[in-house]
């Protein structure tokens, strides 16, 4: 086990000047910067020169983990190689382009936002303000369709985008309530999964955390062996949000993190400090939907921040989810479940950090 850092330390100056510029950065400067590592541009010269393949992940060995996952989703289409890169400036951080193929990306999102987020278990950014009222809601709105063959539990989704239905707050001298398109469309940023992180203290609770998603679980390790999953933050974007510089510090484990990228690309800035030398080297990722970031060894304990998420790179085949989507467990759809919100994701990027809390 590493040294433990500070939860709370401050970021280098470095790394929060470049955060800085590419926060204001266009999207066509950041087409054309050279020091963006975009797998989807593998003709661009610049920071590529410090990649190296370290290895590939076997599609015939990753369609055990998917299939697995995805089981409900029918007949499995070939499952293509995946090269793993590593930077040369900063030993440790892997980027795994198109980890994820799209019916698994698909599935993976019905997972986390139709199911694990209406788990009351897991406590989202919107619980610190106001109450969400998961029993009432499932009851109003899921009542008339949880008799269809197979339905799936409750999801957010089922409720109409025009619903007059509230989250009360729980100081309304402070705050208003919700209805349920303000939670969906701007003021849902995060969940947490597993261990539930204490965002003011910088902790996981002592006591017993709720389950962590065991099919998630088995994905997860069935890809990174070295980790065993047992929480995950959910990060929901929209353009215009912004992750701050931090370092991911507080579990008492050095396995590595995982991170992947659903929807609209996201810039990912990574760095490390020199403190013999007092310089930081760093990498700039532009991370396209399906692309997974390992993070272990020196780059563990790596800064890093999401200083961008560009509009209208959704890919169009998951622009329209939750339209044609169904609950995980479900063979298809049911009578256009959740027709109404077409195309919610089309604006949207979801980051998953998995990270196993304690050896």
């Amino acid at each position: 086990m590493a040294e433990k850092q500070d939860p709370h330390g401050k970021p280098p100056g470095t790394l929060r000047a470049l955060h800085k510029y590419y926060q204001k950065a266009s999207a066509s400067d950041l087409a054309n910067d050279p020091n963006v590592c975009d797998f989807g541009n593998l003709h661009q010269d610049g920071t590529f020169t410090k990649l190296r393949i370290v290895g590939t992940l076997k599609g015939s060995c990753l369609l055990g983990p998917f299939s697995q996952f995805a089981g409900s989703c029918g007949d499995f289409p070939d499952t293509d190689d995946v090269k793993v890169y590593e930077h040369a400036d900063l030993p440790g951080l892997q980027i795994l382009p198109s980890l994820l193929p799209q019916y698994i990306q698909k599935y993976l999102l019905s997972c986390l936002l139709h199911r694990d987020l209406s788990d009351p278990e897991h406590k989202t950014n919107v619980h610190f303000h106001h109450s969400i009222p998961y029993n009432s809601l499932a009851a109003k709105y899921h009542s008339d369709i949880e008799s269809a063959n197979g339905s799936g539990g409750f999801s957010f989704f089922d409720c109409p985008p025009e619903s007059s239905f509230h989250f009360p707050a729980l100081d309304p001298s402070a705050h208003s309530s919700l209805t349920v398109a303000q939670f969906l469309n701007r003021k849902l940023r995060w969940v947490t999964l597993g261990g539930q992180y204490d965002w003011t203290q910088k902790t996981y609770p002592k006591e017993t955390p709720p389950g962590f998603p065991k099919d998630l679980a088995k994905l997860t390790h069935g890809i990174f062996e070295h980790i065993q999953p047992q929480a995950a933050i959910v990060n929901i974007y929209s353009p215009g949000d912004t992750l701050s510089i931090h370092r991911d510090v507080s579990e008492d484990s050095d396995a590595g993190l995982v991170s992947i990228s659903l929807g609209c690309d996201g810039i990912f800035i990574v760095g490390l400090e020199e403190v013999s030398t007092n310089t930081v080297k760093h990498a700039v990722l532009r991370l396209r939907s399906g692309d997974g970031v390992f993070m272990r060894g020196l780059s563990r304990y790596a800064w890093h921040s999401v200083p961008q998420v560009l509009a209208g790179t959704c890919p169009m085949w998951l622009g329209d989810w939750p339209g044609g989507s169904s609950h995980p467990g479900v063979e298809s759809e049911v009578n256009g479940r959740f027709a109404a919100w077409r195309g919610w994701m089309a604006n949207k990027r979801i980051n998953l950090n998995i990270r196993q809390m304690r050896d």
